[in-house]
């Protein structure tokens, strides 16, 4: 590393190493910070380093960060016979190729890049400035044929995943008949029992690299496998019962995705199985995820799709890039049924309160219920029992539905609680904090302009309904408080919106309470009815009922 400090004099100076020193973050992440002599108050400080590593056909340089910088150059200095190609994203730069005697050098140069900020509801790697490239032609070897193409890397993917030894297969076939699959009934149920069997039995371990490694012998024997072991486990049992599929190769669109038309192979980092019959997916290496369900942000993206073709006895395999869909928002859903009772002193009240999970939202759940221990199981029920009543004075709790192989039922934490935070009195009133009954909701008073369109991993609902059972001679006097009516509809169709209201049956209130996302992204031009919905969310968690004795 060389530094070099602009004083007044211009004065140069060589930086010492003993002088440079690591700073672990407790994120993991590594800075390097430096003692430096003689600077003055206003000096800048130019430095320069260098690091080696592999050489890669393919990568990418984020070029933007939190802080604003003046100006970045990046070059690719090569060979005249290798053509590289930049393709710039969030973006627009000038390529200049130069000739220097033998060297071919490409060079772009970004200036004035401002600080990006983190937004929220915005996915801050994604929106990032940054230059992808990749070698694309070898003018010495085959000149004019693109290299390293969508097509290339599906018949690599296809020739690693779909060829067995005689001895794999016969190991396979044993694993088929002793798990009874093959006498099931339906494609559907087949690939349920096989994704929950192996899930359950074979661990997923991504250092699993090796040559040894991805052999279907040493997974089985081994219990455990890499991505390309675990691929060739489901593709082999999949080939066995006949089911038809494909592998699909994608991104997560929160940070970087695969562009149709700049074959970048390092944007293809997650294995998917799509079933053309059932238009589903699983996602092998994902053991909390169960069919139809796979990580979110790994779809609604761009997928390279490997479609299988023959040529006479040949099968290989031709590229298709296109979007993956995501289960529709309707099937995801994060909702309330609570009923809410005060005791005889009108001093605290009883909360019986479901939370009910559905699609995605269920995940996470059941992922934190599998993956801790006792302890950690009790600290996440006294959260989520606090979340619906502002107390972890837990009367009675039960979990339901809470193991993987129960992916279509819905994740059900059912709690009894007793809380006084929820309840005050007013002299002859009383003060009903109804709307914590819904939990924390985030607020967005923003006063920076926006930079970046909307972005959240998954469309979906939240339904609530909350019943309170008003005290015997009392009367609600601000009803009118519980409804809030916020929606945006494009092309006749509501794709997101807030809308609250009530009902009084005898004594019985209930309030029902429609909250909906029903896309992924939402644009800039849409972003201040966005905000709005989601501040009706907060608006609603802060109203307090007040209740009066009859006259």
């Amino acid at each position: 590393m060389r530094q070099i400090t602009h004083f007044v004099t211009f004065g140069n100076f060589e930086l010492d190493k003993n002088n440079i020193k690591d700073i672990k973050e407790s994120d993991g992440s590594i800075y390097k910070i430096f003692a430096l002599d003689g600077l003055t108050k206003g000096c800048d400080v130019e430095y320069f380093y260098t690091f080696k590593r592999s050489t890669s056909f393919f990568g990418r340089e984020v070029v933007q960060s939190s802080f604003p910088i003046i100006k970045s150059v990046f070059r690719i200095v090569k060979p005249e016979r290798l053509r590289f190609e930049i393709r710039p994203y969030n973006c627009q730069v000038n390529i200049v190729d130069t000739l220097i005697g033998k060297k071919k050098i490409s060079q772009c140069v970004l200036e004035d890049t401002p600080g990006a900020e983190d937004e929220k509801y915005a996915f801050y790697d994604a929106n990032l400035k940054r230059l992808e490239f990749k070698l694309c032609y070898n003018d010495a070897i085959q000149k004019g044929e693109r290299f390293f193409t969508w097509n290339e890397l599906v018949k690599k993917v296809y020739s690693m995943y779909t060829f067995y030894s005689d001895k794999e297969v016969k190991k396979v076939q044993d694993i088929v008949k002793t798990n009874g699959w093959d006498a099931i009934d339906g494609e559907v149920k087949k690939i349920i029992a096989i994704e929950n069997y192996v899930k359950k039995t074979y661990a997923y371990d991504k250092d699993l690299k090796s040559e040894d490694a991805v052999k279907l012998e040493t997974v089985l024997q081994n219990k455990a496998g890499g991505i390309i072991g675990t691929v060739r486990l489901y593709s082999a049992i999949f080939q066995n019962l006949g089911i038809n599929y494909q592998f699909v190769l994608t991104g997560d669109r929160s940070k970087f995705i695969i562009d149709k038309d700049f074959e970048n192979w390092d944007n293809c980092d997650y294995p998917l199985f799509y079933f053309p019959a059932e238009k589903k997916y699983i996602a092998p290496t994902r053991p909390d995820y169960r069919y139809p369900l796979v990580n979110p942000t790994w779809g609604e993206t761009n997928g390279l799709y490997c479609k299988t073709m023959s040529i006479g006895n040949f099968f290989t395999a031709i590229a298709d890039v296109r979007n993956i869909p995501l289960e529709d928002y309707r099937k995801s859903y994060d909702n309330i049924e609570s009923h809410l009772e005060l005791n005889t002193n009108l001093d605290s009240i009883t909360i019986d309160a479901k939370q009910i999970f559905g699609g995605y939202p269920a995940v996470g759940y059941r992922d934190a219920f599998n993956y801790s221990n006792e302890e950690q199981r009790k600290a996440i029920v006294k959260d989520m029992a606090k979340m619906v009543s502002s107390t972890d004075h837990i009367l009675f709790s039960e979990a339901l539905n809470k193991d993987f192989e129960d992916a279509d039922k819905d994740f059900i934490m059912h709690t009894k609680t007793k809380s006084g935070e929820l309840i005050e009195k007013a002299g002859n009133k009383l003060l009903i904090k109804i709307g914590l009954a819904i939990g924390p909701q985030v607020e967005m008073y923003q006063e920076k302009p926006r930079q970046e369109q909307v972005n959240i991993d998954f469309g979906h609902v939240e339904k609530r309904t909350i019943e309170l059972v008003i005290p015997d001679g009392y009367v609600i006097s601000n009803l009118n408080d519980l409804k809030i009516d916020q929606t945006y509809t494009e092309n006749g169709e509501e794709t997101m919106g807030f809308v609250s209201g009530y009902e009084i049956k005898g004594r019985v209130l209930t309030v029902n309470i429609m909250e909906l996302y029903a896309k992924t992204a939402y644009p800039l031009a849409q972003f201040d009815q966005f905000r709005k919905i989601i501040n009706a969310s907060s608006d609603f968690s802060k109203v307090v009922l007040v209740l009066e004795k009859k006259s």
